[in-house]
């Protein structure tokens, strides 16, 4: 039911008919636990067209993703492999993931909830504390936080206050900026943030 429901919002919602390189051809390489279900979607996103980067997004589904009583419920890591050198910062960081996630909320949940209230959905961005950076050391530092606020179009229609970890890094040899997100409503104290570092930080550019 998982593959279908996603390989379904790919094709009916997501997909814009761009081509993007197989996984044998990316310049990277980077590793998830058994059970995580791939996604890989080429910009310009269908849902968030305002996002004016090329490049792909690429996601890694906790197996428990749409099941709201599993523990790794709307847990899931997603990177940005975007073409050139992107400046990323606060302020585009809040602006892209209010475009992101109110895109996709509408996309996905608008036919179904009329009512849907789009102004609820909401970033609140910020650098890393000192101690956020202790915490969840690894190959690749958190460099920002998020507070999220959107909804859970694909199952429950309610609002859902999600944390979010940022790591960004430009290969200028590849000239490719590279932005990792780890998503979750679970304190970032809890295990599954343990999962989420590991896939982040397993993540190599080929030189």
């Amino acid at each position: 039911m998982f593959h279908l429901r996603i390989c379904a919002l790919a094709a009916a919602i997501f997909f814009t008919g761009l081509a993007v390189s197989s996984a044998a051809e990316d310049p990277f390489t980077f590793s998830a636990p058994k059970g995580w279900r791939s996604e890989r979607i080429p910009f310009p996103l269908g849902f968030a067209p305002e996002m004016k980067y090329r490049g792909f997004e690429e996601l890694r589904f906790g197996p428990g993703m749409f099941k709201p009583k599993s523990e790794t419920y709307w847990t899931y890591g997603f990177f940005w492999w975007l073409e050139g050198k992107q400046a990323i910062d606060e302020e585009t960081l809040k602006r892209d993931l209010e475009i992101y996630y109110k895109g996709l909320s509408k996309a996905v949940g608008g036919s179904r909830n009329p009512r849907l209230d789009l102004d609820k959905v909401s970033a609140k961005v910020a650098k890393a504390s000192p101690e956020t950076k202790d915490s969840a050391k690894g190959a690749h530092r958190v460099q920002h936080t998020a507070k999220l606020t959107t909804y859970d179009a694909f199952v429950t229609g309610k609002l859902l206050e999600l944390n979010v970890e940022i790591s960004k890094r430009y290969f200028p040899e590849l000239d490719r900026t590279w932005v990792w997100f780890s998503v979750s409503p679970k304190p970032t104290g809890d295990a599954v943030w343990t999962s989420m570092r590991s896939i982040r930080d397993s993540f190599k550019a080929r030189k």
